[in-house]
């Protein structure tokens, strides 16, 4: 549901497990599981705070993305540091892909305004095969490639560089330069990784497991044993695929029985004030506009504007309003308001 998802990946150096990795994803996962609750709470209205726009737990959500990233970096460059191991590659790459595309159908199906085109399971598959590509580099090239790819999306965002991003923006390749995290506003889905600048985690991750394998780390980090009480996180970082594709279906159904059993549980107050701002625009827009139109172009304004959340705070009357904030607005809806492709 959001940038917080799960991968699973061979963790191994050779054909044997390495069991402090197995921790470390196991760990990853039950902060996924709580990022994830947080937002399910919001979403079915337990709780007042929204924790897509509130800072710490962005920051969270973003560190919990990253960390499934550069593991699944670490995993491929301790199993295939002699060059690729192509079976075993692609059986897992079609794994990954695979529910990839299952967590496309489903959100589309179940939330079309905001589906997952491109989320981590997506990015961890594109990433995996760039990794593969450059496993038989020394570390240093790979973490040099990892400084390229972060590097692209800041550089397009450069004033210079403007026309670039005007002339995109106003072609039938927007969606595709969007999903690649090239644009200057992401497209509007509950989960979005983008190649650039994420797949850059992946890469140093790889990197980090290159340069393990190809030294005494590996037989160091193998020979690490975590403490028994570490087994359920083991466990459950053996599996992170099927905790990653199961646990949100439990948690809605959960905490939806709960608030119709108990709904005096849920929040009763007016609806959140991003709504309120989405809703205004809407009905403004909607006077001299297709109203199919507006509803799409009002949460590409919002989408935006969750790039400079204190703006959008401004924008929805949780913060007092300035001139800045009038900027960031009609940046947005000049943007999201444009004409849908160039000639």
């Amino acid at each position: 549901m959001s940038l917080s998802s799960a991968p699973d990946a061979p963790i191994s150096a050779g054909t044997t497990r390495i069991a402090v990795v197995d921790l470390a994803r196991g760990a990853a996962l039950v902060a996924m599981a709580v990022f994830h609750l947080a937002w399910d709470l919001f979403w079915l209205r337990f709780i007042t705070t929204d924790v897509a726009l509130h800072p710490g737990w962005r920051a969270f959500s973003h560190s919990i993305a990253a960390s499934f990233l550069f593991l699944a970096g670490i995993s491929l460059g301790l199993a295939h540091a002699d060059g690729p191991r192509w079976r075993p590659f692609w059986r897992r790459l079609g794994i990954v892909a695979g529910a990839a595309l299952g967590v496309s159908i489903v959100t589309r199906i179940a939330m079309p305004d905001a589906w997952v085109a491109f989320g981590i399971l997506h990015c961890i598959a594109a990433a995996s095969l760039m990794g593969a590509a450059l496993v038989r580099l020394p570390w240093r090239a790979v973490l040099a490639a990892a400084a390229i790819v972060a590097a692209v999306a800041p550089v397009l965002d450069l004033p210079a560089l403007a026309f670039v991003q005007g002339r995109v923006e106003a072609s039938a390749l927007f969606p595709l330069w969007q999903h690649l995290g090239l644009a200057r506003v992401p497209p509007l889905a509950v989960d979005f990784v983008p190649i650039f600048f994420w797949s850059a985690y992946l890469l140093v991750g790889l990197a980090a497991g290159l340069g393990l394998a190809r030294g005494p780390g590996a037989a160091r980090l193998a020979a690490l044993a975590p403490p028994p009480l570490a087994a359920p996180l083991m466990w459950a970082g053996r599996r992170s695929l099927a905790i990653y594709l199961i646990h949100q279906p439990v948690f809605i159904a959960l905490l939806m029985g709960l608030a119709w059993v108990a709904p005096g549980l849920t929040v009763r107050t007016d609806r959140p004030a991003e709504a309120r701002f989405e809703q205004e625009c809407v009905s403004e827009c909607s006077l001299s506009r297709d109203r199919r139109a507006c509803l799409a172009a009002c949460a590409c304004v919002v989408t935006a504007l969750r790039r400079e959340p204190f703006r959008l705070r401004q924008a929805t009357g949780l913060e007092p309003a300035d001139e800045r904030m009038d900027e960031a607005i009609e940046r947005a809806a000049a943007l999201c308001f444009r004409p849908p492709s160039a000639p």
